[in-house]
């Protein structure tokens, strides 16, 4: 008899099943997570108010440490992060971008406090719960404040660049009005270099029509169009300028050229508003203006705008008052030896770098006893030294055909910038030790 056959399998066999939520959890190194995520969203507080790239990894390195993370790298652009975490055998790798950095010194202030304080054995928790704290503050100043702010700032700039008072009325005028659309445009979230430039445009028109009514009741400017590029300095963009070329000084390409590439398509979309403006109305904007006062009232005006316009741009991009005051003094008294300087015959690169240098070695004698960030004191009192003005005329020759006078703005404006970059650098290197170090 033959045996019958074995019974064929009814089924395959089944499929593994897939875990559970619960289990799921359960595998995943939540603390490591949770310690990983809190790194990073300080990061990214302190790129988004506009901090250098080296102080985000710094912060973020110091982060780690106190949460407990055993290795950390980052590497920080201008408007990205990525962040590699470990911890024992687990790592962990996350991005975060920041869409459009806005300039917080206040903020970052508190961010660069709060960093200072962390101790290891900090909870991840505990980390969060600051930084939601930090997340909701509001901006410091109204936008009224910010309005007069940049107002005063160029109109500082107007005597600086040796205007009268019809010129300092004029210009502040013109960028009270310039400001106010730019903050109106901004909450359209549109281009930002559109931005620029109607912002520019309404400066600048304004600009001439004030110089226009002081002509009409008899009381004329002498160097209207020399101060025409005054009206748009409140555009300069100051932090990503400075900032990026710090980068670059500590060769970290990555985010030094978007910075600077950044600042410079802005300094384009203003510079084009000026030569548009100036070709329209037939005003000779590469023209450099003649002292209006001698000595030794032109160094107390000096001395008095420097401190208006640094104080402006500290207001303007939110900084505190007793930070504000201290880059204003800084910035002032560096800028009368800068401009004595330049009056005596020295290379105004050189003297550019002489005063960066000294205003680097006044934010680190000041900057622990205000518990201040250092770009907050350093960049408000050097922006008022960044040849703007020599900048937007470069553009303005350029796009018009005066190739003579487009080659020297340009060249003074970027050498001048270059050797700002160098003082700062070598203050930093000489009271910084990580500034001795290259980038990691």
């Amino acid at each position: 008899m033959v045996p019958a056959p074995p019974d064929e399998p009814s089924a395959a066999p089944s499929e593994p099943l897939e875990p559970t939520v619960t289990q799921e959890l359960a595998l995943e190194p939540v603390q490591f997570i949770a310690r990983t995520d809190a790194v990073l969203r300080l990061g990214s507080l302190m790129l988004g108010a506009g901090a250098s790239s080296a102080r985000v990894r710094d912060s973020m390195v110091r982060a780690a440490e106190a949460v407990g993370i055993d290795d950390v790298h980052c590497r920080v652009g201008m408007t990205d992060i990525v962040l590699t975490a470990g911890r024992g055998q687990m790592f962990r790798t996350r991005v975060a971008e920041v869409p459009r950095p806005t300039v917080d010194a206040d903020r970052m202030t508190a961010l660069k406090r709060l960093t200072a304080r962390l101790q290891p054995g900090t909870t991840p928790v505990q980390l969060q719960g600051a930084l939601r704290e930090i997340d909701r503050m509001p901006r410091r100043y109204s936008d009224l404040t910010r309005v007069l702010a940049a107002a005063l700032a160029c109109a500082a700039f107007a005597l600086l660049n040796n205007g009268g008072w019809q010129e300092f009325v004029a210009v502040g005028i013109a960028a009270a009005a310039g400001q106010w659309v730019r903050m109106l445009i901004h909450r359209l979230r549109t281009n930002e270099f559109l931005l620029v430039f109607a912002s520019a445009m309404t400066a600048l028109l304004v600009y001439l029509a004030a110089a226009q009514v002081f002509v009409a009741f008899g009381v004329p400017g002498g160097q209207h169009d020399a101060a025409l590029t005054s009206a748009v300095l409140y555009l300069v963009p100051g932090f990503p300028l400075v900032t990026g070329a710090l980068d670059l000084a500590r060769l970290d390409l990555n985010a030094g050229i978007a910075r600077v590439t950044y600042a410079v398509l802005v300094l384009l979309a203003t510079g084009t508003a000026v030569w548009g403006v100036a070709t329209v109305f037939d005003a000779t904007v590469t023209q450099v203006a003649a002292p209006e006062f001698a000595e030794p009232l032109l160094s107390l005006v000096r001395l008095a705008a420097g401190f208006v316009g640094v104080l402006g741009f500290a207001l303007l991009f939110g900084t505190p008052w007793a930070i504000a005051l201290t880059a204003s003094s800084l910035g002032a008294v560096a800028n009368v030896g800068r401009l004595a300087l330049v009056d005596a015959h020295v290379n105004p690169a050189v003297a550019a770098a002489a005063a960066a240098l000294a205003v680097g070695l006044g934010a680190y004698l000041f900057g622990d006893r205000l518990r201040a960030a250092r770009v907050t004191l350093t960049v408000p009192a050097v922006l008022i030294m960044v040849p703007g003005a020599a900048a937007y005329r470069s553009i303005a020759g350029v796009i018009g055909g005066d190739t003579v006078a487009a080659i020297q703005n340009a060249t003074t404006a970027l050498f001048v910038v270059v050797a700002l970059a160098i003082g700062l650098t070598v203050a930093r290197v000489l009271t910084e030790r990580e500034w001795s170090r290259p980038a990691r």
